[in-house]
């Protein structure tokens, strides 16, 4: 047990050097507000990270691996399941994650990890296009990383 602590407190460390300190949640209030997402679970994360980029999500997957500290990922947080919550560490995404391409025509976009299901959908209406199926969080939910998606006819 003692440790794992000391694996956390080296994560929290290290991860300082070059995420700036105010994107670095332990504070008990903060990390309890985390700690749900919209299911019935509750956990308490021992770190928070509000990650701004690529580069930061990879440098820090790199030192959980290395220190062997469990990583989730967390956007909305309307996960009905539990799956945006932990008591380890959390990597949160700041606002900065919300660039989309649309591509041929309106027949695929290309969205990072931030941009709403709602406003991707208002991207695409001028196009006479939405993504599908339509969530009741659409409005909320985060679509996450993909590559690209092609829409149906």
């Amino acid at each position: 047990m003692m440790q794992e602590q000391d694996n956390y407190q080296t994560f929290i460390s290290r991860a300082s050097e070059f995420i700036p300190q105010q994107r670095i949640i332990t504070d008990y209030l903060r990390t309890l507000a985390y700690g749900t997402d919209a299911s019935f679970y509750r956990l308490l994360p021992r770190v928070i990270v509000q990650v701004a980029n690529e580069n930061e999500v990879i440098r820090l997957m790199a030192l959980a691996t290395e220190l062997e500290v469990p990583v989730t990922f967390r956007a909305s947080g309307t996960s009905l399941s539990g799956q945006s919550i932990t008591d380890s560490v959390l990597l949160s995404l700041t606002p900065d994650w919300k660039r989309y391409e649309i591509l041929d025509d309106g027949h695929q976009i290309r969205m990072q990890c931030g941009v709403l299901g709602g406003d991707a959908n208002r991207y695409l209406a001028p196009l006479g296009r939405q993504l599908a199926p339509m969530p009741a969080s659409i409005d909320a939910a985060t679509v996450g990383e993909l590559p690209s998606i092609t829409l149906p006819e």
